[in-house]
């Protein structure tokens, strides 16, 4: 027995023809095949999480230039204001960060890579903030890894845990003495005891900062594992460099490029030459030095440090 039933799609009425069988399944006759492709398609689409990744593509502008005024900075690409994924204008309240972002874009040759510019992702995230995070959630974040800090972990070969000791245990000294705190080292791999009050007092001293900031924090914390490491750089007691090497030092101790005649390479006892930053630059970021960006040729017009 066949029953009368109506599809529409756009402007167009189709008469379907549906059997019934003996069975209890159903046979449709009669519906335009395109249309019936088309509903079909809808029906096995399965809606998934829209995430934004950018893929690389050419390079389609020519100069890069730094303007603005009053503590706002803009990123121009040619006669192009640079925004975000999310279509806001990026306007910077640093000028040492917007010179490190048009750093990103000026040295880009052929094609746009945005996973490598580093400095660009941070200004965006703090701009469209695609989480919704507060100030309080990013430092949230950045304490979590606290417990697992790089620092706190020591491996029980002798030779590298002797070397483990005469670099972090500096910095670790330094870090309990800046933040009243008593942190050891610990054995296992069940993360380190850190009371309540010493991490109440590292949160206030990262809410301190500002938002762009407190997001920078996160982002080198997510890089070395250690927000020892990130805060000790952050306050000029290590450089960057030196931050970075000291989180791979494991890493580095097993490289074929290790000195056979030594525990640990040179760079590590050799202190950091003093360096002079510019004081428009956060702490949170490498000096405009060690990022070339005086060595390149970008417009400045009109903007002063």
């Amino acid at each position: 027995m066949f029953n009368r039933r109506v599809l529409s799609s756009h402007r167009d009425v189709f008469d379907v023809e549906v059997k019934r069988g003996g069975d209890g399944s159903h046979t449709m006759r009669g519906l335009w095949w395109p249309v019936a492709h088309q509903l079909l398609k809808q029906a096995a689409t399965v809606t998934l999480p829209r995430r934004f990744l950018p893929e690389a593509r050419r390079r389609f502008y020519k100069n890069v230039t730094v303007a603005g005024n009053g503590g706002i900075y803009e990123v121009n690409l040619d006669l192009h204001k640079l925004k975000t994924p999310k279509g806001h204008t990026l306007q910077i309240p640093n000028y040492g960060l917007a010179l490190a972002v048009a750093q990103e874009w000026a040295v880009t040759k052929d094609k746009i890579v945005p996973s490598l510019m580093h400095l660009t992702g941070l200004s965006y995230t703090v701009i469209d903030n695609p989480n919704h995070e507060t100030k309080w959630d990013t430092v949230h974040k950045t304490l979590e890894y606290l417990d697992t800090d790089t620092l706190l972990f020591r491996e029980d070969g002798e030779e590298l845990n002797t070397l483990q000791a005469k670099e972090w245990d500096p910095i670790l000294e330094w870090f309990n003495k800046k933040f009243d705190a008593n942190i050891k080292p610990c054995p296992g791999l069940f993360g380190a005891d850190i009371p309540d009050p010493v991490r109440e007092t590292i949160r206030r001293y990262l809410l301190s900062y500002d938002v762009w900031a407190v997001n920078g924090f996160l982002y080198g914390v997510e890089a070395l594992k250690s927000v020892i490491l990130t805060i000790a750089a952050a306050e000029r007691k290590i450089t960057a460099e030196k931050a970075s090497f000291l989180s791979r030092l494991e890493l580095e101790y097993q490289s074929p490029d290790m000195p056979a005649t030594t525990t640990h390479p040179p760079y590590l006892s050799t202190p950091p030459p003093p360096q002079q930053h510019p004081t428009t630059v956060p702490s949170t970021f490498p000096p405009l030095t060690s990022l070339g960006v005086a060595d390149f040729p970008l417009g400045f017009g009109g903007v002063g440090a």
